[in-house]
């Protein structure tokens, strides 16, 4: 989804507002929900078998996603319909700035999160 956002934001202008809005809505939801079913497992691993290990790691994790969703609600906030059409450029080069961010959180989950989950006990449903 990330990937097609930046490829309509690199590739298009302003006449694409619609499409963006529509695409915005659709990340936005899904961000929600993917923190959501994250912190889930996250609280899992801090107070599991596993917490003494895994809590700084998590914590550090907690920190990172708590500041990298504000300024995701910042972003949102700040950069109306009216504010892109205005200012095309900045809006992209804002959006292609917060992506990188989430990348590289996403790079540093699969490096130190994912690990300590694939190694914590599954509890049966």
């Amino acid at each position: 989804m990330m990937r097609e956002f930046a490829h309509v934001m690199r590739t298009q202008g302003p006449e694409a507002l619609p499409d963006i809005t529509r695409r915005r809505i659709a990340f936005s939801q899904l961000f929600r929900d993917h923190m959501g079913r994250e912190d889930a497992l996250v609280v899992a691993l801090r107070t599991g078998r596993t917490a003494v290990q895994s809590d700084p790691v998590a914590r550090d994790h907690s920190r990172a996603m708590v500041a990298l969703f504000l300024r995701y609600s910042d972003h949102i906030k700040s950069w109306t319909p009216a504010r892109i059409e205005r200012d095309w450029s900045g809006y992209r080069d804002s959006v292609l700035e917060l992506q990188q961010g989430l990348l590289d959180r996403m790079a540093w989950e699969e490096r130190h999160l994912h690990p300590l989950m694939a190694e914590a006990p599954r509890r049966a449903a």
